[in-house]
């Protein structure tokens, strides 16, 4: 198994908090963390030091820097522009560093779009008039600087909500043990942390073929779909998205390189993946036929929308009476693909069916779709399939065999079935 992927934990709050105090005690007292520098425009101040507090650039450097994508966030903050390097984050994050992160509000909420799986802290003062002592107190800004900083604080406190913690530094003892408190326990979540090498132990033969995805590329869809009928509603389906993300979990952690295609889940996206957001099955698909080609596996686990509305009506659809949808099908993906690329990589579908005959529509699929190998989950099995943290089916693959899977966690299930589909590929490249 790997190492466990790092954590992106983002220190966020007005001006003069003490946010950068917390930071850098995280950095001294975790050997697995490391800070991220920031960019910026404004001039150097007092003791800073380029390259430790921050890389200082010319307004024109930062703004060509922006042109070529080379930030994950960048805001503008009391006229000077400030950013986080996307590649950089990335490969610390690769290699299971957690990166802690001090920046504006702006720059927070930008994270969190980018990295669902960033930790967000929000930190503030015990009242307004603490956060204006501590300000005028640095001795770095003029009064009308200061000024224009205490009015920044009432817009920045507005997004309170949009985090995921909350310190009132109000004892720096106190905040220190709280931030050490919530690194801690965000390693311990399970979707934060690779599988248990422990588990694995009780029953090792189970778990052969997790080596084959080492350095593979993986794609893994995941969560449902949605289909507008106008700009309110939509149709869609209650799959939670917790057995892609789990998907994703398992091949991460035995080495791949994951993308996690996923449409509008319950839940966040894992660390330590690339991440692509869609909503509808046309975005789903345009993404795949794009990035299929390159991989090793396709892990089709999304419950994509079958259906669609025929038109879309700009608004919201006023309720009046009767109204009647006409419905027509979406693009069905793993079929188009395999006329649109060239190149296919092998699939490993999804099936959830109902009732008797629900084998034989699976392995039906199977073959239709032209899939490697086919999860059969029954639908109507209570405790399985969507919204609910188990399941439980039979991996069918194209050459007749199978892995029959009891009911257990989506998190286990999914490390069983990557590495049953390890096994099976490392046993076609034998042969």
């Amino acid at each position: 198994m790997n190492n466990p992927p790092g954590q992106l934990i983002v220190l966020a709050g007005p001006s003069g908090v003490g946010k950068t105090t917390l930071a850098h005690h995280l950095i001294d007292k975790f050997k697995f963390t490391v800070f991220s520098v920031s960019t910026t425009t404004r001039p150097l101040r007092g003791s800073e030091i380029e390259g430790v507090d921050y890389f200082f650039v010319r307004r024109e450097k930062f703004l060509e820097m922006i042109e070529k994508d080379y930030f994950l966030e960048y805001a503008e903050v009391h006229g000077h522009l400030y950013g986080t390097s996307r590649d950089w984050v990335r490969k610390e994050l690769a290699r299971g560093g957690s990166v802690i992160l001090d920046i504006d509000v702006q720059g927070a909420l930008q994270i969190k779009e980018a990295f669902p799986s960033s930790i967000l802290i929000f930190i503030l003062t015990p009242s307004p008039d603490v956060l204006s002592s501590r300000l005028s107190s640095r001795n770095t800004d003029d009064p009308d600087v200061v000024k224009l900083r205490l009015e920044m604080a009432i817009w920045e406190i507005s997004w309170i909500g949009s985090f995921d913690y909350y310190i009132c530094n109000s004892r720096l003892e106190d905040s220190l043990l709280q931030v050490e408190s919530i690194l801690r326990g965000c390693r311990l979540k399970m979707l934060n942390t690779s599988f248990p090498p422990e588990v694995i132990a009780f029953t090792p033969e189970r778990f052969i073929g997790l080596e084959h995805w080492q350095g593979k590329r993986v794609i893994v869809t995941s969560g449902p779909t949605r289909e507008a009928l106008d700009s309110v509603r939509f149709i869609s389906n209650r799959s939670s998205g917790l057995m892609g993300c789990s998907m994703a979990m398992a091949l991460r952690d035995a080495g791949a390189d994951v993308l996690f295609v996923t449409g509008p889940a319950c839940i966040s996206g894992p660390s330590g993946v690339d991440i692509i957001p869609v909503e509808t099955a046309k975005e789903m698909f345009d993404i795949l036929a794009s990035e299929a080609p390159k991989a090793d596996l396709l892990v089709m686990a999304a419950a994509v929308s079958d259906f669609r509305p025929s038109a879309f009506h700009d608004g919201k659809t006023e309720r009046s009476g009767t109204v009647r949808l006409e419905l027509e099908a979406t693009p069905d993906i793993l079929k188009e693909l395999e006329g649109t690329i060239d190149r296919m990589c092998p699939v490993m579908a999804f099936s959830l069916e109902f009732g008797p005959d629900g084998e034989k529509r699976a392995l039906g699929k199977m073959k239709r779709k032209g899939a490697s190998a086919i999860f059969y989950n029954p639908g109507d099995v209570p405790g399985a399939g969507m919204e609910t943290s188990s399941n439980q089916g039979i991996l069918f693959f194209d050459d007749g065999s199978h892995v029959e899977v009891k009911r257990s966690s989506k998190r286990y299930i999914a490390e069983l079935l990557t590495a049953a589909m390890g096994r099976y590929l490392m046993k076609g490249n034998e042969g």
